[in-house]
């Protein structure tokens, strides 16, 4: 990394789903792995702290990316239920706050988790990059979209270094034919965030969270470019052998969008 001894590191949305997958691969990198949500994370390890806290609050967020050297912002509502005005806070005024405060109190680097949803209403077999502009299925995946605009800004503006992974989906296990091309491990995460915390050049970055998969929706080039080799293939972690021989529903959301039934919310 940038710094002669492990880093300190500020996790948001500790408590999720995605914040429990990456924690036990994190930590034993870290100097110190701070984490924060709205709820409480239980157990933490020997070298991780929680400090319970709420995203639209600048003046917490600040104080608690002193001395820090990097944050990976995993923060906010996940799923294409929620209104506009639930996302706005959440997802659009803490993805802010998180920026801010790594401005103010001197962080270089963010990693921020965006989501395929960011460009979720696009039809599968379109030809996606990281230059692809945003399509979201939501107001989740426009809260998304925001928030890489957001990290593009602090990057030009204050130097802030930015990696913006658009996520598929993260879990041990594939269960769906549309995950069968999402699919991200834990330990691939966990290698694109560390070409975001270490990556000599980086100034501001697009790349899609995905391991290794068949028929990828995602042309995932510039990922490959900065390093990335995927450890773990989706074929390999399927729920169930039949998914092996899945084809798309074309009548259905999940057979014909990028995003699946989130373009139904």
């Amino acid at each position: 990394m940038d710094h002669p001894r492990p880093p300190r590191i500020l996790l948001t949305g500790a408590a999720g789903i995605v914040g429990t997958a990456i924690r036990p691969l994190l930590a034993p990198r870290c100097r110190e792995l701070v984490l924060t949500d709205r709820r409480e994370v239980p157990d933490p390890g020997p070298d991780e702290r929680f400090v319970a806290g709420d995203l639209t609050d600048l003046d917490f967020l600040v104080e608690l990316a002193q001395d820090t050297d990097a944050i990976i912002h995993l923060g906010g509502h996940v799923g294409p239920d929620f209104t506009f005005d639930e996302v706005l806070e959440s997802n659009i005024v803490g993805t802010r706050n998180v920026f801010e405060a790594a401005r103010v109190a001197g962080v270089p680097r963010v990693v921020y988790a965006s989501s395929h949803h960011a460009v979720g209403f696009l039809r599968r077999g379109t030809a996606i990059d990281h230059a692809t502009s945003p399509r979201p299925d939501s107001f989740y995946g426009l809260s998304k979209a925001f928030g890489e605009e957001v990290g593009a800004y602090y990057a030009d503006r204050h130097g802030i270094r930015v990696l913006a992974v658009r996520i598929g989906f993260v879990g041990e296990k594939v269960i769906d034919e549309r995950r069968l091309h999402t699919w991200l491990s834990p330990r691939d995460f966990l290698q694109l965030i560390e070409i975001g915390l270490t990556h000599p050049d980086l100034h501001f970055e697009i790349v899609y969270g995905v391991s290794d998969n068949p028929a990828p929706f995602f042309d995932n080039r510039n990922a490959d470019r900065l390093g990335y080799r995927p450890q773990d293939r989706a074929l390999d972690h399927l729920a169930d052998e039949s998914l092996r021989d899945a084809r798309p529903d074309p009548g259905s959301a999940d057979g014909s969008y990028v995003g699946g039934h989130f373009v139904e919310s």
